[in-house]
């Protein structure tokens, strides 16, 4: 399902508005997004569009717990 989970690089290093921003291959789809206090925002094309809901949930859950532990 989920592979070639990245994460790119800080947004902003070092200041107050910090992000990190990740990249996810999800069934042969690369979608990117920034993370912050644990909200996920996607960048076009947005996987809302392209896969159901119950994947959409999986594949945010992992990019969640991936995204915890860094």
């Amino acid at each position: 399902m989920v592979k070639n989970f990245n994460v790119n690089k800080k947004l902003f290093k070092g200041q107050f508005h910090e992000r990190h921003t990740f990249s996810v291959n999800f069934q042969g789809n690369e979608y990117q997004g920034i993370y912050h206090n644990g909200k996920i925002s996607w960048f076009n094309p947005q996987p809302i569009n392209h896969i159901k809901e119950k994947y959409l949930a999986i594949m945010e859950s992992i990019v969640h717990k991936k995204m915890c532990y860094r």
